[in-house]
């Protein structure tokens, strides 16, 4: 009897032995064989990617914004100080130059170095402009870009030249002992335009300066720090009143007080 039970353990191993070497092992993480990959540089296709790339970004010129003006002058324009510009006022009763706008290489003192001698309005107060000084044929330069709209001998302004700028301004400049442009020359900001004199009603050599809008003149000292010879940061408000017009600095317009603008939220 043991015997046979001997056997019958010792049969049913045999067929455990037998079943597990018969399974398919799957083998452990750790054993799985590494497969070595040629060293060798592979080379890129020859393509050039730079189309997918974006273009690299330009600095854009800065310029202060321009206003629409008249250039084509008539002869009227050519021979007269004080000229309307039919485009300026002709949407509503104020014009709005903002001088802040101006980048520094499109402003010039028109007299670099010079010193005034004489304010606006004067003792007299009739003065239309401001006299600056240094010395006998000292070059003029054109205060803004623009379009010489006169160039000429004018009563007691001597040899005067009246530049329109595209800010809507004019620059007048007069007593030139010389004139160096002429009607629809257009002068950049700096540019060379005459050279002091004292031709027509003057006791000196020297450059009466004025600034206009619509042929109206108003204070050079609201453009320019006289003494610093240096552009104001500053805001111009030009309302028409009848044949006048009033300018009005202000350090900022009126719907900036309200603070920055802040968009709609999404809906």
């Amino acid at each position: 009897m043991t015997s046979k039970i001997h056997n019958g353990t010792l049969f049913s191993a045999l067929i455990l032995f037998a079943s597990c070497c018969t399974q398919k092992t799957t083998p452990r993480p750790d054993t799985l064989d590494i497969v070595d990959f040629p060293t060798a540089y592979v080379p890129l296709p020859a393509k050039d990617f730079k189309f997918i790339l974006p273009e690299v970004p330009k600095l854009e010129v800065c310029h202060s914004p321009r206003k629409d003006i008249t250039e084509d002058f008539t002869s009227r324009d050519k021979s007269l100080i004080a000229v309307k510009d039919p485009k300026l006022f002709n949407e509503n009763n104020t014009e709005i130059i903002d001088l802040s706008l101006i980048p520094a290489n499109e402003y010039a003192f028109p007299l670099p170095n010079g010193n005034v001698i004489s304010p606006y309005k004067g003792k007299r107060r009739h003065h239309s402009g401001v006299d600056i000084k240094t010395f006998a044929n000292d070059t003029i330069v054109s205060a803004f870009d623009g379009i010489v709209r006169m160039a000429k001998p004018f009563a007691a302004y001597g040899n005067v030249i009246v530049v329109r700028h595209y800010n809507g301004l004019e620059t007048v400049y007069s007593h030139n002992s010389k004139n160096l442009v002429k009607p629809g020359d257009r002068v950049l900001a700096g540019q060379a335009i005459a050279l002091t004199g004292r031709t027509g009603r003057a006791t000196t050599e020297h450059l009466h300066f004025e600034t206009r809008i619509n042929g109206v003149h108003f204070n050079p000292n609201i453009i320019f720090d006289m003494a610093k010879r240096k552009l104001h940061s500053k805001c111009l408000v030009c309302t028409q009143k009848g044949n006048n017009v009033i300018v009005k600095s202000v350090d900022i317009l009126p719907h900036q007080k309200a603070g920055p603008y802040v968009p709609p939220s999404s809906l």
